[in-house]
């Protein structure tokens, strides 16, 4: 059994005075958008085919050939919401506009429903959800598993295109909210098979659900109950060239079901955490999603929540954490501590207060790893796979990074071959033909920036990055 590598613990004020200006921590740049980007198909909990998304964000107006990438998962206990939450897309953006490409992805859903419910007097969905009602505990470890590997899929496919992206496949990192930072636990820190959940195996059908779902559909209508087994920790996803890991993790009021995942020794991510004491939600210290509602908020009016696992929240990790010692990852723990008994029901605990201020700090503790590995935007271009001379022996670039103009030497075989600039959105901005073999292509027009030249004709595709500067 493998124990955590050691590190040191990262206090708050630490970070803030001597890391506050670093890069990719300061807004400072125009930001663009792609938006709902295929990266794969997985089946769901009832057996439909779900097609995953994600809308990718990058800065604008910057000249790092290596930036840092973030994936952004939202919450909803697994069963609603999407990417298109306020807070994800507040976060996409303000992270592109720090220097970060950013991935804010959709990811599987859906459960299993209980086999009892009924909307009881007095509840409405504005103080209850109904699709959150599920038949037993193992639909919630279920449905976390089959987003952590829609997650690690999302990860290699940002890397698969990182050159398109240019961003640096060494410095991943990955955040959520709810059930997005559960998730985001699992993606960090299950690194092997003898992680995955017993229930994630092969068990028995799902009963048969309440006649309330027959009329009030949650998700897409399942077309089974059987539970099959899930499959890998890695999923089945864009598997291949590179691997899932991550150098960070955040989680904004989060937790996780079993402390047995931070059993790992290589490649141990950060760990930012935020929480209320106030949340009713997500318990956060020790005890069952959603108990609190149950036992001191709608009891009365509502039925119960059951069959939820207990977690432990983003406080009940850092105690945790404090008694491992130097066995702990580094972490931050920004933990509000306004618990009260019975008291909390109607106050805002299962968000973030302050959500510019825990974004901040939670980048200025990723930072503080990125500069580490040397990422420097600076003096990335100087160092990574963009040179002075591109050779392939059938393209020849002289000098890149490139100014107005630039210098482009073909084979013989490939005169009359077409090309095509592009923007790092995928964009035509210049197309022409190359009719001899030495041919000057003017882009004067075109700004500071990334940009790619493709070459083809019917035999011949090649595709090289230039660098405007």
């Amino acid at each position: 059994m493998r124990t955590i590598a050691v590190f040191f613990i990262v206090f708050y004020f630490n970070i803030l005075n001597t890391n506050a200006q670093l890069p990719y921590t300061q807004t400072q740049f125009a930001y663009d958008s792609l938006i709902n980007v295929v990266y794969g198909t997985a089946l769901d909990y009832g057996g439909n085919i779900d097609t995953l998304k994600m809308d990718i964000y990058k800065p604008v107006g910057d000249l790092n050939c290596s930036r840092p990438v973030i994936f952004l998962l939202h919450g909803g206990a697994w069963v609603v919401d999407s990417k298109e939450n306020a807070s994800m897309i507040y976060m996409s953006r303000q992270l592109a506009k720090m220097g970060w490409v950013v991935a804010n992805i959709n990811y599987r859903m859906g459960t299993h429903k209980a086999t009892d419910y009924s909307m009881q007097f007095l509840c409405n969905t504005s103080i209850s959800e109904p699709c959150a009602y599920v038949c037993d505990s193992a639909e919630v470890i279920r449905a976390n598993f089959r987003a952590m590997q829609d997650a690690k899929g999302a990860i290699r496919f940002m890397k698969n295109r990182n050159e398109i992206d240019s961003s640096d496949i060494n410095n991943v990192y990955i955040a959520g909210e709810s059930a997005g930072a559960f998730t985001s636990f699992m993606v960090g820190f299950t690194d092997k098979l003898s992680e995955k959940p017993v229930c994630c195996s092969a068990i028995a059908d799902a009963p048969s659900p309440s006649a309330y779902f027959t009329t009030h559909v949650c998700n897409q209508p399942p077309l089974n109950r059987t539970r099959p087994d899930l499959g890998d920790i890695e999923g089945s996803l864009n598997l291949g060239a590179f691997d899932a890991k991550v150098k960070g993790i955040g989680s904004f009021f989060g937790g996780v079901f079993d402390l047995n995942i931070f059993q790992q020794t290589d490649s141990t991510p950060c760990v930012y955490m935020f929480c209320q004491g106030s949340d009713v939600i997500v318990h956060y210290i020790y005890g069952s999603i959603f108990s609190r509602i149950s036992t001191e908020c709608y009891n009365v009016l509502c039925q119960p929540y059951g069959f939820y696992p207990k977690n432990y929240g983003n406080e009940g990790l850092r105690q945790y954490f404090v008694s491992v010692g130097s066995n702990s990852p580094v972490y931050q723990a920004d933990i509000i501590d306004n618990y009260s008994l019975n008291n909390n029901c109607f106050e805002n605990g299962h968000s973030i207060d302050t959500p510019q201020l825990r974004l901040q700090n939670m980048v200025n503790l990723f930072a503080t790893k990125i500069s580490t590995s040397g990422n420097n935007p600076q003096t990335n271009c100087q160092t990574n796979t963009i040179s002075n001379l591109y050779n392939n022996s059938k393209v020849i670039i002289f000098q890149n990074p490139v100014d107005i103009d630039f210098n482009v030497q073909i084979s013989t075989e490939l005169k009359g071959s077409n090309y095509f600039i592009t923007d790092q959105l995928g964009k035509i901005l210049m197309t022409g033909k190359l009719m001899t073999e030495k041919s000057n292509i003017n882009i004067s027009n075109l700004s500071d920036g990334f940009y790619f030249l493709s070459i083809m004709n019917k035999n011949f595709k090649k595709t090289i990055k230039i660098v405007k500067q």
